[in-house]
C-alpha cells in the first residue's frame, strides 16, 4: 500500500499531478487507487470542471471527496489550495457507494447501506462523507453498528466556505451531491486499522441539564432556561455576528459510553434563545461547558501520534475541526498536523462542520477533535520493527517562558475550582456518612452508581454488589439491638479489611449493603463477592457466634440505570436466599 499527497497550488497544477500519478510505479502496475479530493471552494462549476480532468486523466482511479471548512475568525487562515490524497492497493479492495437523501433518510440509507456491508468480505473499515449541515449522518453509522462483526467509520461532514451559509457538497467521480452520504468499504484480510481520536478539551463547572430540544439538532432550553443563556451569563456572550468566534473554543462537553464528546454550537435563533448544533442533544443530556489550552491539545495529539508510530502506517488520514485551529492560530494548528507527518510525511488533512469516528464506544459524530486514522496492508516488516521514533521539535517559544495571558486565567480557574471541589466534597462526606457504620449512606451511593453508569467503560467493567445478613432479625430478637449494632460495625471493619482502595462500600439500608467495584470482570466480580462471604462467615462475632451473608452480583450494562442494577441484584440476593444461603448469585 502506498499514499501520496498532492497540494495544488502554484508549484503544481492539476494536470501536473495527473501526469505525476500516471507515472508512478504503483499506477503502473494496476494498483487499485482511490483519490480523496478536498476542494476549498464550494463553487460547483469549477469543482465539476476539476472533476471532470480528473476522471478523463485518470480513468482507473475512482474519486470521493468533499468541500472543506473556511476560516472561523479573521485571525485564522483555511488552506486555499485543492487537497488531493491518492491510495494504491496492492492486495485489498474498496467499494463504493453513494446515497441521495433528497428522497430518502440517512436511516433509510443505513439500512440499505447495512445489507451491501454483508456481502463485501472482509470490510474493515468505512471511509464517510456526508453534504448538508442538517443531514445527521449518525443513523447511518448506527446501522452499521448493528451488524454482528465491528467494522471502523471514519471521515467528515462536509464544510462550507462561510459559517451560516451552507453549500457543503461531496462527490464520486464526476457527480456532485448537496444532500447525500458517500461511504467507502475498504476490505480485505490483509488490511489493519489504527484510530486516535484527539479531544484535549476538558469539562468545568456544574453539570446543566437540557430540558428541551428537537430531532435536527435545536437546543432550545437548559435548566429550563434559554440555551443561549449558558453563554450570556458564563461568558458574557451577546447576541451578534461574532458568536460563534466567541463560543466555539467553549463547547458543551457531555459522556457517552466513557467517552467525552464536544458539541460545538454552530448558531442561534435570536427570537428564541435555542442553540443550533450539527447533531442531536437528546432531552435529559447533562451537559458542562468545556475549555482547552494550546498545551492540552498539542499533548494530547503529541502523544496519540508517537503511539500510531508503532503501528507503521502506510497512509494516514486526519479529519480535523475548524475550531482547533481558532483557538490555537495557524502556526500550532500547523504544528498539531506535522506530529503525524513526522510519521507519515505525505499524511492527507481535511476540516469539515463535524468528524466522524465509530469504534470503542464513540457512536460516529464528533466535533473540536482531530479524527487520525492509519491504515497499514500486510503485517509490520522487519525493517519497521527496528525503526526508532524520531521526536518533532517544538518552538521553544510556545512553550518556555513567558505565559499568556489567557493560559495563566485558565491555571487560576483550574486551582480555584479544585479547591472549591475539595471543600464541596469535605461536605458531601459529612452529609453522606452512615451515622452508624460510617461508609457511604443509600443516597453516596445513589450518587456513586450514577456516576459510575454515566461513565461506563472509562473504568473498565464496573461491579456492583448487594450482600444482606443472613437472619439477623433472629440475632436481634436473641441478643438485642446492641448487639445487632456491633455486629454491623464489626462486619463492616471485616469487609474493609477484604477490598480495596478503588472499591467503594455503602449502608444501603437495615442489613443490606452495596459495594461497587470498577476494573473488574466477571470472574473477578465472582471472586470478590466470595471472598467477603468467606471473610465474614470465618469471623468471630464474640456473643452473636459466627454470621453469614447471602449477595447478588451483577455488571454494569449499557442502558442501565439505578433501578434497573437494582433490580438484577437484589433478584440474584433473593435466589441465593431461596437457595440455602450463605452464597453469592451472580446476573
Amino acid at each position: 500500500m502506498k499514499q501520496y499527497r498532492y497540494i495544488l497550488n502554484k508549484k503544481i497544477s492539476l494536470d501536473q499531478m495527473i501526469n505525476e500519478i500516471r507515472e508512478l510505479p504503483e499506477y503502473k502496475n494496476g494498483y487499485k487507487a482511490l483519490l480523496q479530493v478536498v476542494e476549498q471552494d464550494c463553487d460547483p462549476v469549477p469543482i465539476q470542471r476539476d472533476l471532470d480532468v480528473l476522471k478523463k486523466g485518470l480513468p482507473n482511479v475512482t474519486i470521493v471527496g468533499m468541500t472543506s471548512h473556511g476560516a472561523l475568525s479573521k485571525t485564522t487562515h483555511s488552506i486555499r489550495y485543492t487537497v488531493c490524497s491518492i491510495l494504491f492497493f496492492e492486495k485489498s479492495d474498496f467499494e463504493v457507494a453513494v446515497y441521495d437523501c433528497h428522497d430518502q433518510t440517512p436511516r433509510e440509507a443505513g439500512k440499505d447501506y447495512k445489507v451491501i456491508l454483508r456481502g463485501y468480505k472482509h470490510p474493515k473499515a468505512v471511509l464517510m462523507m456526508s453534504s448538508d449541515f442538517s443531514l445527521c449522518p449518525e443513523p447511518f453509522i448506527d446501522c452499521i453498528n448493528e451488524l454482528e462483526f465491528e467494522i471502523i467509520v471514519f471521515g467528515a461532514l462536509a464544510g462550507t466556505k462561510r459559517m451560516g451559509d451552507d453549500k457543503s457538497l461531496i462527490f464520486v467521480d464526476d457527480k456532485i451531491y448537496d444532500r447525500a452520504i458517500l461511504a467507502v468499504a475498504f476490505c480485505g484480510d490483509e488490511l489493519h486499522f489504527a484510530y486516535d481520536y484527539n479531544l484535549g478539551f476538558k469539562s468545568l463547572g456544574k453539570e446543566l441539564v437540557v430540558t428541551k430540544s428537537d430531532d435536527v439538532g435545536v437546543v432550545y432550553e437548559i435548566d429550563n432556561k434559554p440555551a443561549f443563556d449558558i453563554y450570556s451569563q458564563h461568558l458574557g456572550v451577546e447576541m451578534n455576528d461574532y458568536f460563534f468566534e466567541n463560543t466555539s473554543s467553549f463547547p458543551f462537553m457531555l459522556r457517552e459510553n466513557g467517552h467525552y464528546l464536544a458539541r460545538v454550537a454552530l448558531d442561534y435563533q435570536k427570537e428564541n434563545g435555542a442553540l443550533e448544533f450539527a447533531v442531536k442533544i437528546p432531552e435529559g443530556s447533562s451537559v458542562s461547558l468545556g475549555y482547552a489550552t494550546d498545551r492540552y491539545l498539542l499533548e494530547e495529539s503529541y502523544y496519540n501520534a508517537k503511539r500510531m508510530f508503532g503501528f507503521h502506517p502506510q497512509a494516514i488520514m486526519i479529519y480535523a475541526c475548524m475550531s482547533r485551529r481558532m483557538l490555537m492560530g495557524d502556526d500550532l494548528a500547523e504544528l498539531e498536523f506535522d506530529l503525524y507527518e513526522n510519521i507519515y510525511p505525505d499524511a492527507t488533512w481535511a476540516h469539515g462542520y463535524g468528524e466522524i469516528l465509530h469504534a470503542n464506544g464513540l457512536r460516529g459524530f464528533l466535533n473540536a477533535s482531530l479524527v487520525a486514522v492509519g491504515i497499514r496492508e500486510g503485517e509490520i516488516s522487519e525493517e519497521d520493527k527496528t525503526k526508532e521514533y524520531k521526536d518533532i521539535e517544538f518552538p521553544k517559544e510556545y512553550f518556555v517562558g513567558f505565559k499568556p495571558l489567557s493560559e495563566r486565567l485558565v491555571k487560576f480557574l483550574e486551582t480555584t475550582t479544585l479547591d472549591l471541589r475539595y471543600a464541596i466534597d469535605q461536605l458531601f462526606k459529612v452529609a453522606s456518612l452512615d451515622e452508624l457504620t460510617q461508609i457511604y449512606n443509600r443516597r453516596a451511593i445513589n450518587h456513586f452508581l450514577q456516576q459510575h453508569i454515566d461513565g461506563l467503560g472509562s473504568e473498565g467493567e464496573v461491579m456492583v454488589l448487594l450482600v444482606d445478613i443472613d437472619h439477623f432479625k433472629k440475632v436481634n430478637d436473641t441478643y438485642g439491638h446492641d448487639v445487632g449494632d456491633l455486629i454491623l460495625k464489626n462486619g463492616v471493619d471485616r469487609v474493609k479489611s477484604i477490598v480495596t482502595q478503588k472499591d467503594i462500600i455503602g449502608r444501603w439500608g437495615g442489613e443490606e449493603f452495596i459495594m461497587i467495584s470498577p476494573y473488574s470482570s466477571k470472574d473477578k466480580a465472582i471472586q470478590a463477592a466470595e471472598m467477603i462471604r468467606k471473610g465474614v462467615a470465618d469471623f468471630d462475632f464474640e456473643v452473636a457466634g459466627n454470621i453469614t451473608v447471602s449477595g447478588g452480583v451483577t455488571l454494569l450494562r449499557p442502558g442501565d440505570t439505578i433501578d434497573t442494577v437494582f433490580k438484577r441484584i437484589d433478584n440474584a440476593l433473593y435466589e441465593a436466599k431461596e437457595t440455602g444461603r450463605n452464597k453469592m448469585v451472580f446476573r
